[in-house]
């Protein structure tokens, strides 16, 4: 969540980003939310972002919204103390799933790829609803697909600035082949337009994602459509813990 989409941050408290997801839920969009900041540094920090995350998912709990939860787990100890980071994303798994939430893994560094990819399928093995963010301009995306065919969860398929867009399309028909849910992260129009125009949206598994802040025709355009248009909402402030 490094470079996000103008727009996509609504404010810098948990309470700004369930309102959010609130009134979008209510007009009948998907959510996925982020919490931004720095990777933690210390184990103090990876225990304070838990906990915020912890009082979040309990707060759309409360608010009856079942969202998506973007994790990066090097918030919340990766890089730090691994094994730390899983038991604190088991921790945030069980409690996201008393309210329907779902919690996806989100893409990082190179640095971090293959422990994240580890964590990723230790949690899947235990918990099928846990899904995974694969970056398709890393140069590593196509391997990744094939690591998590046989688990469960969602996938979330980002484009990102350097895609060849014929790649990202063949990696996107590999995924949706698969019967995974998918979600086609869309940051600006051209890749919308692209991804409807191939027939990717109206696959029965897959969805578009699309930034908070991004033409509102083209989210009316997609759900008129009967497409399942998911609007990415980020609170926060980089390294800061509320």
């Amino acid at each position: 969540m490094k470079h996000l989409p103008r727009g996509t941050v609504v404010g810098t408290k948990r309470e700004d980003a369930v309102c959010e997801a609130v009134r979008l839920t209510y007009r009948g969009y998907g959510v996925s939310l982020a919490y931004i900041g720095e990777e933690a540094k210390g184990l103090r920090e990876c225990v304070e972002t838990k906990n915020e995350l912890r009082r979040l998912i309990d707060m759309l709990g409360v608010a009856g919204r079942s969202t998506t939860l973007l994790l990066e787990l090097s918030r919340i100890g990766m890089g730090v103390d691994d094994e730390l980071a899983f038991r604190q994303l088991e921790d945030l798994i069980r409690e996201a799933a008393l309210y329907g939430i779902t919690i996806m893994i989100n893409a990082e560094g190179v640095e971090l790829a293959d422990n994240l990819l580890d964590a990723y399928k230790r949690a899947a093995r235990l918990y099928p609803s846990v899904g995974i963010t694969l970056q398709a301009d890393s140069g590593r995306a196509e391997a990744d697909l094939a690591k998590i065919m046989p688990f469960s969860g969602r996938t979330r398929l980002v484009e990102g600035g350097r895609t060849d867009s014929a790649a990202y399309h063949r990696l996107a028909r590999m995924a949706i082949a698969s019967g995974r849910l998918v979600s086609l992260v869309a940051h600006d129009e051209a890749a919308y337009r692209e991804a409807r125009i191939l027939g990717l949206q109206a696959a029965l598994n897959a969805e578009i994602e699309l930034p908070r802040g991004m033409r509102p025709d083209l989210l009316n355009e997609a759900k008129s459509a009967g497409y399942r248009p998911r609007i990415q909402v980020a609170y926060g402030l980089p390294g800061l813990n509320r």
